[in-house]
Formats: structure tokens, C-alpha cells, sequence
């Protein structure tokens, strides 16, 4: 996390094209105060809390010519009024809306008052299927309702705290923001598109799964908030596939101790690097699913190993 603060125009202009693309200041009111604050949730996303006094700030061809980007961008206005434009289109901005812009063309972005939003910046590339559309979506409000809700309030849940922050994963933060992101361009792409791309959604439910395997709070419940879903929407994306995420959680627990104990890890330590607090309810589990208890496995593998590779004799 990042904060700078600014009393300038050419301040300004400076922070933006540091903590942006680079772009230009037009105009500032007398008085003149901002202030940003950058948390990069991974190598491709970032989010920035921004706050100012009136401006204005474009991104011109010019601009665009020496320093080119491909970047997009989601204005996610919390308070004030502004305007983006960009594409022959305008979008107001007014608290609780959104809009987005594209780096690689010209785009002005005007707020004649006070004003604090948070951007999310991330590559066009992290937009599967929508880059066609783009261009035709810039600069027009994005659609109210469910996905904008979710992305606005998993948005306004990263700590601007670096001493707090870490309390939802970064890169599952940034995961889900894009899953949100390309449910509401593809809302506006096609007709009678799903509130959320299922299949997008379950894949980031199942990689966050596999990512969090030791941590002592991973639960569906915790699956779903770190996604800022609905537990009964996890557990439907998991009904679809005769799962449920309390079995795969369980599941993949199991899996990753037998990898462990055939590796050769003793079994408390196999338990324990798995995500098991209690050794007794691993051992169960673990003879359920794979027929055997966790100890006649390593004892077996043990034992293979010696007869692979018998100690040598000592010479007579």
C-alpha cells in the first residue's frame, strides 16, 4: 500500500500518471488538495482510492502515443459528481455508480467539486471474451444491480491500512474482481446474460480452495465471503457438479496428505500441513476415503522404500 498526498496541480498530475497511465492535468480549482492511495492486489490488478478538489484530467493521443497502454479502467464513484468521456460518449459519475474507460484511447475525466472514488485498473487481457466490446462499453454507466454491488463493496473492504490489511487474500481479492468485472461487461454484451459467469466463478471458488488448504478459517462460509458471495450461491455452483464445497474442502485435504505421506512425512505433520487440527478426525477421514488409515500408508511406503534401495553391507 501507497498514499500520497498532493497540493498541486503538477502534483497531481504526477501521482496520477505514477499511480496510472501517464495523462495530463487541464485545469484545478485555487485551493487545490488530492490524495491517492494504491494497494496492488497482484502483478496485473490494482486498486486505488482516490480523493480531490475540482480537476480535471485527460489522457490524450499524444500521450497515448509516447506512452501507450492497453490497461482498463473502473471508476467506482463513492462521492461527488463528475463525468467521464471518452469515444464520443459521456457517463455521469454520482455516488454508488460506475463507469469505465480504456487506456489505449483518448479519454477525459471531469469533477467540478469535491470528489472520492476508487479505481480498479487491471489489463484488457484479464477480460476473456469481452475485448471486442470495449469500445463500445466505455464511457456508458454500468448496468446497477448485483455484480456492481458486490464489486463496489469487495472494493471498499481492502484496508487502507497496511497494518490490518491482508484480511481477505489479495489474489483472491483481485480473482474476484475480475469474475465481477466480466459478468457485468458481458451483461451488457449479450441478452439475458447471468447476473455472474458460473463457470468463471466456480474456477476461482476451486483455485481459492487449493490456495488456502493449510488456513485454519477455510470453510464454505469463509470461501464465500473472501468472494463476497453468497453461501447458498457456493454451495449451488458446487450442487451443479454433485459436490458441495464442505466435500471438496475435505476432498482435497485428504489428497494433499497422501501426497505428504507418501513423500514421507510422518502422520501429524502430514495431518497438520493439510489444514487438520485434530489428528483423530484426520485419521477417520482418511480411512473413509481411501480405505486404509494414514499409518499402514506411510508404513507401506516406508517398507517400499528399504526394499527399493536395501542398506549396503560392509565389505568382509
Amino acid at each position: 500500500m501507497s498514499r500520497v498526498d498532493v497540493s498541486s496541480v503538477a502534483g497531481w498530475a504526477e501521482a496520477c500518471s505514477s499511480a496510472f497511465v501517464p495523462l495530463r492535468v487541464r485545469s484545478a480549482s485555487l485551493s487545490f488538495t488530492a490524495s491517492l492511495q494504491q494497494h496492488v492486489l497482484s502483478p496485473e490488478v490494482s486498486l486505488t482510492r482516490v480523493a480531490s478538489t475540482a480537476s480535471e484530467v485527460y489522457r490524450s493521443d499524444q500521450v497515448i502515443a509516447q506512452h501507450p497502454s492497453d490497461d482498463v479502467l473502473v471508476s467506482l464513484h463513492r462521492s461527488g459528481s463528475g463525468s467521464v468521456v471518452q469515444h464520443g460518449r459521456q457517463a455521469t459519475l454520482r455516488g454508488g455508480s460506475a463507469a469505465l474507460y480504456d487506456a489505449s484511447s483518448p479519454y477525459t475525466l471531469t469533477f467540478p467539486g469535491r470528489m472520492s472514488e476508487i479505481v480498479l485498473q487491471l489489463p484488457r487481457r484479464a477480460l476473456p471474451g469481452c475485448r471486442g466490446a470495449l469500445a463500445d462499453l466505455t464511457a456508458r454507466p454500468l448496468p446497477e444491480g448485483g455484480p456492481l454491488h458486490a464489486l463496489t463493496a469487495l472494493a471498499a473492504s481492502v484496508e487502507p491500512d497496511p497494518a490490518v490489511s491482508g484480511r481477505i487474500e489479495d489474489a483472491a481479492v483481485a480473482d474476484a474482481m475480475i469474475s465481477l468485472l466480466t459478468a457485468l461487461v458481458a451483461s451488457e454484451t449479450a441478452f439475458n446474460a447471468p447476473p455472474i459467469d458460473s463457470h468463471v466463478l466456480a474456477t476461482a471458488l476451486r483455485r481459492f480452495i487449493d490456495e488456502h488448504l493449510t488456513d485454519p478459517r477455510l470453510s464454505p462460509a469463509y470461501v464465500a465471503q473472501a468472494h463476497h458471495v453468497s453461501l447458498r450461491l457456493v454451495q449451488k455452483l458446487f450442487a451443479a457438479d454433485d459436490d458441495s464445497p464442505a466435500a471438496y474442502i475435505r476432498r482435497r485435504r485428504l489428497e494433499s496428505a497422501r501426497r505428504l505421506l507418501l513423500s514421507g512425512e510422518p502422520v501429524a505433520r502430514a495431518a497438520r500441513l493439510s489444514g487438520f487440527s485434530d489428528p483423530d478426525t484426520f485419521c477417520r477421514a482418511f480411512k473413509r476415503e481411501f480405505g486404509r488409515s494414514p499409518s499402514s500408508l506411510r508404513h507401506l511406503t516406508t517398507s517400499a522404500r528399504v526394499a527399493a534401495n536395501p542398506p549396503r553391507r560392509a565389505a568382509p
